[in-house]
C-alpha cells in the first residue's frame, strides 16, 4: 500500500514541496518535481535516522517533533516500489526504517531483516487504532513487528455530472457498456486484478487456476470498455477532470485532489467490498540509529503528522487523536470514516497474490491479447 502518487509517479520521487503542501494537489493534476526541502540520502553521513519510503513521505510536515529533538531532520533514500526496496536492503543496503505496506511484513521478518517494535518507545502508540495494531501479519508472538501510518483504499471513481448510476455501488460500472471508452483502470494487478477478483467473487488472496481464469476473462471483457490502463493515478485525475473518463479506479487521494479542484466526483464504496490497505513503517534489525528510528516513529504518529496526512493528502492517519482535529465536513467531503474499524471489517484488505509472477504474466498476456 504505500500509499500513498503513493505507487507510480509519487515513486518515481517528483513532488514538489508546494504541491505536497497543497493537500497532495501533486497527486493529482499537477506537473511534479522532487520535494526541495526534503533531504535524500543514499548513506547516513550525519547521525540521522534514515528511512527508506515512498516519494511524498519525506517532507517537514511528518517529522516535526523529530527535528526538534534531534536538531536536524532526518534523512531519506526512495524507492519505487516494496518489491524494489527489499531486494536493495537483502543486498546490503541498510536505512533504519523502511515503509511496506502490510502484507509485504511477512516477507521481511522470515528474511530476518527486522525487529519487533517496543512500543512502550513510542509516547503516540496508546491513541493507534486498535484495528490497526492487529492486522493479518503484523504480529508474532503477541509482539508487533509493523507500526500502522497511512490507510485507504482503492475503488470506482465516478464523475456524477457525467455517469447515471441509480443502483448500488459496484464495481460493475467499470464494465457498463454504456461509458465504452470512457473507462480506466490501473496498469497493476495490484489494483486492477485485485479489484476484478472482487467483483468476480473470489478471494484475491488465494486465488486457485480457475479462479485466475475467471477473473481474465472479466479483464477480458472489460479490455475493449477502457479509454487507457493508466501507469499512474495522475493519468487518471486528469482524463476524470477533463471528462475523457467518467469513471475509473482511484485511491482516495486522487478522490481528495479532483475535489479540490471543483471537479464533481464520488468514490464508490462497492457491495462487493471494497479494497483497503494500510501502509507503515518496520524497523531494521541492525539499525544503526534506532533511538532515533525510534523518535521518527513517534514523529510520524504524532497528531498532528496525522491531520497535515488527512487533510493534505485524503488519506486517513493510523493516531485517532489526529481525527479530534479533523472536522466531520473535511472527512464529509474526503468519504473518510473518523475510525477505520468499519470500513477494514467491510472491505478486503490488500494481500500478497499466492503466485505473483503468474498473475502479472496473464494480465500481461491479456493486455497484449494472447
Amino acid at each position: 500500500m504505500d500509499i500513498n502518487e503513493f505507487k507510480d509517479k509519487q515513486a518515481a520521487g517528483t513532488l514538489t514541496r508546494r504541491e505536497v503542501s497543497k493537500a497532495m494537489s501533486a497527486v493529482g493534476l499537477a506537473t511534479v518535481a522532487f520535494p526541495a526541502a526534503a533531504r535524500q540520502a543514499s548513506a547516513q553521513s550525519d547521525g540521522q535516522a534514515l528511512s527508506f519510503t515512498w516519494a511524498g513521505y519525506d517532507i517537514p510536515e511528518l517529522y516535526q517533533s523529530y527535528e526538534e529533538e534531534n536538531g536536524a531532520p532526518p534523512d531519506y533514500a526512495i524507492y519505487a516500489d516494496e518489491y524494489e526496496a527489499f531486494q536493495k536492503v537483502m543486498s546490503g543496503y541498510q536505512p533504519d526504517l523502511v515503509h511496506p505496506c502490510s502484507p509485504l511484513v511477512p516477507q521481511w521478518r522470515d528474511a530476518g531483516l527486522i525487529q519487533a517494535i517496543d512500543t512502550s518507545r513510542l509516547s503516540n502508540w496508546s491513541t493507534v487504532f486498535p484495528a490497526l495494531k492487529t492486522l493479518p501479519g503484523t504480529q508474532f508472538d503477541g509482539e508487533p513487528w509493523f507500526v500502522p501510518f497511512g490507510w485507504g483504499r482503492t475503488s470506482v471513481t465516478y464523475r456524477t455530472d457525467l455517469v447515471e448510476w441509480d443502483e448500488e455501488d459496484s464495481y460493475g460500472l467499470l464494465w457498463d457498456e454504456r461509458y465504452a471508452g470512457q473507462l480506466a483502470v490501473f496498469d497493476s494487478v495490484d489494483e486492477t486484478v485485485f479489484t476484478a477478483a472482487i467483483y468476480a467473487g473470489v478471494d484475491p488472496c488465494n486465488m486457485s487456476d480457475a479462479d485466475l481464469d475467471k477473473v481474465i476473462g472479466l479483464l477480458e471483457e472489460q479490455k475493449p470498455l477502457l479509454r487507457f490502463y493508466a501507469i499512474a493515478q495522475s493519468d487518471i485525475t486528469q482524463a476524470l477532470a477533463s471528462g475523457e473518463v467518467v469513471a475509473a479506479l482511484t485511491w482516495d487521494s486522487g478522490v481528495a485532489q479532483l475535489k479540490a479542484e471543483g471537479v464533481p466526483v464520488r468514490m464508490m464504496n462497492p457491495k462487493e467490498g471494497v479494497e483497503t490497505w494500510c501502509c507503515g513503517m518496520i524497523l531494521m534489525k541492525d539499525a544503526p540509529h534506532e533511538d532515533k528510528a525510534y523518535d521518527l516513529i513517534d514523529s510520524m504518529l504524532s497528531p498532528a503528522s496525522g491531520e497535515f496526512l488527512v487533510s493534505q493528502y485524503g488519506i486517513g492517519h493510523s493516531n485517532s487523536a489526529a481525527f479530534d482535529l479533523i472536522s466531520d465536513a473535511t472527512l464529509a467531503e474526503l468519504q473518510l470514516p473518523r475510525d477505520p474499524s468499519e470500513l477494514l471489517d467491510s472491505g478486503v484488505m490488500y494481500c500478497k497474490f499466492r503466485d505473483k509472477d503468474n498473475v502479472i504474466q496473464r494480465f500481461e498476456s491479456m493486455k497484449a491479447g494472447f
